[in-house]
């Protein structure tokens, strides 16, 4: 059993993907759940229902105590929840899921006696059965006291931690929603080019996150320099001018080629042909 959760109780505020992966990571650790809240006993249910233990409440019915709580409700409604739950539940540690919010959101639970943090996997969660918290990258902020017991209780998730300050937040959720979202905003754009092209789409989808997986798993076991392929890395510029050429009717696409062809090049110095090649792309935008 780990030391940063034993004797421990778990109070579940929103049983999404998120918040039941933390879940199921506590009870690995062998911590216990008590309630697990959501705005309806059905929603409540279902997630008791996943995890595999946990007692359902409504979160107009929240009422008994715990060692920690956590909030893993949409970012609007972590302040109103807070507020809801203030005077109601006494818990120890209170810390929520947001990405881009502060610990402060949780102000309101200050008065029940809870220490506040924010907790924010950096991992998408697709409400898989048996999904964990298990070597995520986890970013933590709030009260110093508040924030060490975080950190134990996410090394004791097997997760991994790195401190962050409240004013850093946004930039950081930015930065990781565009490696998430993001990415699947650009296999979508990739897509459209291949349906256009003249390639079924869901063929199309299926074999360009493929190939952007591989991609970005190149990304995490190489410095960057080495990752990088492709066209613009190589300066192959009848390619890169094909390239411009094919895009020069898609306005989209053909700013963030060359976006995305600026960064490649900041990442890839030295290579020479960096004028050429923003030449190529800079003729093709007129």
């Amino acid at each position: 059993m780990a030391a940063g959760i034993a004797g421990s109780s778990l109070t579940l505020v929103g049983p999404g993907r998120a918040g039941k992966a933390f879940a199921r990571s506590w009870l690995e650790a062998g911590g216990s759940i008590g309630e697990v809240l959501a705005r309806t006993l059905e929603a409540s249910r279902e997630g008791v229902e996943a995890i595999g233990a946990g007692t359902p409440r409504r979160l107009s019915e929240a009422g008994a105590a715990c060692g920690v709580l956590v909030l893993a409700v949409p970012d609007d409604a972590v302040s109103s929840t807070a507020q809801l739950l203030s005077g109601r539940l006494r818990c120890g540690l209170a810390f929520h899921l947001a990405g881009a919010l502060p610990a402060a959101a949780l102000e309101p639970l200050e008065s029940s006696g809870a220490a506040l943090a924010s907790v924010h996997p950096a991992r998408v969660f697709t409400g898989a059965a048996g999904e964990t918290w298990r070597d995520a990258f986890v970013a933590v902020e709030g009260e110093p006291g508040a924030v060490s017991r975080a950190v134990e209780i996410v090394e004791a998730l097997h997760g991994r931690t790195h401190s962050i300050s409240s004013a850093a937040k946004p930039l950081y959720h930015a930065a990781a929603t565009l490696a998430a979202g993001g990415a699947v905003a650009l296999v979508s754009l990739a897509t459209r080019a291949w349906a256009e092209a003249g390639i079924p789409e869901g063929e199309a989808r299926q074999a360009l996150a493929d190939l952007a997986r591989q991609a970005t798993a190149a990304a995490r076991e190489r410095d960057f320099p080495e990752a990088f392929t492709g066209p613009v890395a190589r300066r192959d510029l009848g390619t890169v001018a094909a390239h411009a050429r094919a895009l020069a009717s898609e306005a989209d696409l053909l700013r963030l080629y060359r976006l995305l062809a600026s960064e490649t090049l900041r990442r890839t110095p030295g290579r020479g042909r960096e004028k050429e090649v923003r030449g190529l792309l800079g003729r093709a935008r007129r």
